[in-house]
């Protein structure tokens, strides 16, 4: 069985794509921009002075990553039935 990640597609749900597909999606610039938003969510900003110290592209790009991330447990939660 090949593992397939959730991957969104619209309103009603999110599509699934087999791990071998990512190359057709995932870029290495956005490979790239993902680590960098998985680091900042870990360890915090890079330059240690909080997020308005930091290039905008950079807080701009962890805004949008935050907000994703945000909807797609939102679509979890509904899909599953969960309230919290």
């Amino acid at each position: 069985m090949a593992e397939q990640i959730a991957w969104p597609e619209n309103e009603q749900g999110y599509t699934r794509i087999q791990r071998k597909d990512f190359s057709k999606y995932i870029t290495e610039e956005l490979s790239a921009l993902i680590q960098m938003w998985h680091r900042i969510s870990a360890y915090g900003w890079p330059q240690g002075k909080g997020y308005l110290a930091e290039p905008e592209a950079v807080r701009e790009v962890v805004e949008l990553f935050d907000k994703e991330k945000a909807r797609y447990l939102t679509w979890e939660k509904k899909r599953n039935g969960r309230t919290n």
